[in-house]
């Protein structure tokens, strides 16, 4: 017998399958009208496109990202902030001169970061969207032909050894996924957002909280003129945490957490998301109580999400954006420098050894799982239209690979399937899912020892545990955070650009085991040297995901076990006590 509630969940699903339908249908035809405009402009650019006694393009690539983004902001319970947009977004790569020397690659002055971008009609109108097309066209070709005149004059003056070329030439291939729906539910996040921050209602001490829940759909749509046509479809979901409070010495506590997920399926309920934020608050509150420490010499383990914190601050960093581009004010790279932009500076250290020899180190974009655990940085096509590749990086704690992109460098000449960019963001050479092993591993208790033991060899009467490292990319950081991180960079003395960001979550370890919450420490004189300083691993495998350049449209993931160094410093925070609230919250009366 069909009952009243069976017809009434018939009929929503044959609404629900009606409209995923139509969600398709409506992704295809988009596909077809972009494509045709994307093909049918680029046909004419490639033979038409040329300034009076000045070159052609040699190549010419069209990106279009057409995406759904979400952001809902919720703080004790109530939104503070809700938007779903509908965008899409079009990047040209468009080169003059050859492949040996081009206008990539090369800043001038205060521009030529990052990549240009326009949006385009969301409507599926071939005239509109083969339009604005034809307009970026214009204006991206002219602003080539001025790049390489300053290029090739800066180059005149400047002698470069052994110089790589500025672009590979890409194989042709043809990849096309199926498109990703447009279902962004945003009643269903908003109430995710204000039943999992009422928790925080129950922490006066938490002077300030904030949960983001970021959703992002994109379906990507390539096409170059080497004859390449891609289409990929993302998603991801991310929730930001970010806390700060107030210490009785005054001291400014921040904290913040951040879950990334790229299945709906795999998204917290209501009670997880909770419970995840109550956890949250109730290390937050005991750090807030947390004794601190003038400075501390002595082994240290990172385990956990700081694990890989640790190894994307210190080891990603050092293999990723290959190659860097050529600066015309050498003033202008020195600060990025020392701001901890660029990268690459693991590159000159090609077959020598930068991990301990146990360690092997490979990235992977074609998985998604390691073990058990899922990781969300794989792609079927690259944001060059590549087909990804597994590449093994490190061999016995030696460095015998580079990630590649779209250019080679001086000693690796191929492309890997590493090309990553997104809006506004120029492709380079990034990382995916980037995995450590270690051929020598024991239980963490046995780590744990191994500690206590190397603290009394040293007569220090405490060793120190960290868990969580701050993100000094992330957006849910406090300004005073980023800057502090930042300041801590440039300082000579504190490490330089490789420094380690501030510690958020620390204990010391006594010898009975016991662990006591710590903080207002941040690491000192630290650079990519101490990778090699690695002592002992355990038999973990934890999985940290996160976003490459704080960008939905990069995730990626870590995996690594916990880490055992024989010596580091850490000192007293140096930030500046800010005055606190001149009157306790009217939370701490109830």
């Amino acid at each position: 017998m069909i009952t009243r509630y069976s017809r009434k969940t018939i009929v929503v699903g044959i609404i629900a399958a009606l409209l995923g339908m139509a969600s398709f249908a409506y992704a295809q035809q988009a596909g077809d009208v972009l494509f045709k405009a994307m093909q049918d402009e680029l046909d004419r650019t490639m033979s038409q496109l040329v300034m009076e006694n000045l070159e052609r393009p040699y190549f010419v690539s069209y990106t279009i990202d057409d995406a759904q983004q979400l952001e809902v902001h919720a703080n004790l319970g109530t939104l503070t902030q809700s938007n779903l947009n509908r965008g899409r977004y079009l990047s040209i790569d468009l080169r003059v001169g050859n492949y040996s020397l081009d206008n990539s690659n090369f800043v001038s002055g205060y521009s030529g970061f990052g990549a240009n971008y326009a949006q385009l009609p969301i409507d599926n109108n071939y005239d509109a969207l083969r339009n604005q097309i034809y307009l970026q066209t214009d204006q991206v070709y002219k602003d080539a032909l001025e790049t390489i005149s300053k290029k090739r004059a800066y180059l005149q003056t400047r002698v470069i050894a052994n110089r790589p070329d500025d672009f590979l030439k890409l194989p042709t291939n043809r990849i096309i996924d199926k498109p990703e729906e447009f279902d962004l539910n945003k009643a269903k996040f908003e109430e995710l957002a204000k039943a999992a921050t009422v928790v925080f209602r129950d922490y006066p001490d938490i002077i300030s909280s904030d949960l983001k829940i970021q959703g992002a759909i994109a379906n990507q749509y390539l096409l170059n003129g080497n004859g390449t046509r891609a289409l990929r479809g993302d998603r991801i979901y991310v929730f930001d945490l970010s806390m700060t409070g107030k210490a009785a010495d005054g001291e400014d506590i921040f904290d913040g957490d951040r879950i990334v997920y790229n299945s709906l399926a795999a998204i917290p309920s209501v009670s997880d998301l909770t419970a995840w934020a109550k956890g949250n608050a109730d290390r937050m509150s005991k750090l807030i109580k947390a004794d601190t420490l003038e400075e501390y010499i002595g082994p240290v383990v990172f385990t956990a999400d700081a694990a890989g914190e640790f190894f994307r601050q210190l080891f990603v960093r050092g293999i990723s954006n290959l190659p860097q581009p050529t600066y015309e004010n050498e003033q202008m790279a020195a600060v990025i420098a020392r701001l901890g932009g660029g990268g690459g500076e693991l590159a000159e250290k090609l077959n020598r050894r930068v991990l301990p020899a146990s360690f092997t180190v490979y990235d992977d974009p074609t998985i998604s799982k390691v073990g058990n655990s899922s990781v969300i940085g794989g792609y079927n096509v690259d944001d060059a239209g590549n087909t990804p590749q597994k590449v093994v990086l490190v061999e016995n704690g030696k460095l015998v690979n580079l990630l590649i992109g779209i250019a080679p460098t001086k000693k690796i000449k191929d492309a890997n399937g590493h090309a990553r960019g997104a809006v506004s963001k120029a492709i380079t050479a990034k990382p995916s899912n980037l995995v450590f092993e270690s051929s020598e591993k024991v239980p963490y208790a046995k780590l744990k020892e191994t500690l206590i033991t190397l603290c009394k060899d040293v007569d220090v009467p405490y060793g120190l545990i960290v868990k969580r490292l701050s993100d000094p990319n992330a957006s849910n950081a406090s300004i005073a955070m980023r800057l502090g991180n930042m300041m801590m960079r440039r300082s000579g003395g504190s490490g330089g650009p490789d420094a380690l960001s501030y510690p958020w979550e620390i204990y010391k370890v006594y010898p009975d085991g016991r662990e006591e919450p710590v903080r207002g420490l941040q690491f000192n004189n630290v650079t990519i040297r101490i990778l090699k300083d690695i002592l002992q691993t355990d038999d973990q495998m934890f999985v940290y995901n996160y976003l490459l350049n704080d960008d939905s449209e990069m995730p990626a993931s870590i995996v690594t076990p916990s880490v055992l160094i024989e010596e580091m410093e850490l000192k007293k925070n140096e930030e500046k006590i800010m005055k606190p609230p001149l009157l306790p919250s009217p939370l701490a009366g109830k």
